[in-house]
């Protein structure tokens, strides 16, 4: 599996939660929130380190699935993340091997 290692506790976590369900053969996760700490809607929740995420992800678990189904198993996997820990945004590219081999 391609992957950058880095990160806060949030990244962390989303990359151990994504490979432990899905088993990726590629996983990219870029930490975007820097682009928004001063957006006024980020500041009540305290979390503006690690808030908006870009995930790149291949893994086999998406065979037969639509973006939109592909999207909601990782908006599943992430929930806590989403509702109690300050995530905000996920901008997310999905693909089976097949799709990322054309």
């Amino acid at each position: 599996m391609a992957t950058r290692v880095s990160g806060g506790p949030i990244e962390l976590c989303i990359r151990e939660k994504l490979t432990s369900q899905l088993s990726p053969v590629v996983l990219e996760i870029r930490n975007d929130s820097w682009k928004h700490a001063s957006h006024h809607g980020l500041r009540p929740e305290g979390n503006t380190t690690e808030s908006h995420f870009k995930i790149d992800i291949v893994s086999e678990a998406f065979q037969g699935k639509s973006q939109p189904a592909r999207h909601r198993m990782i908006y599943a996997i992430l929930d806590d993340e989403i509702k109690n820990k300050g995530v905000h945004a996920l901008q997310m590219k999905t693909k089976t091997p097949t799709e990322a081999n054309k």
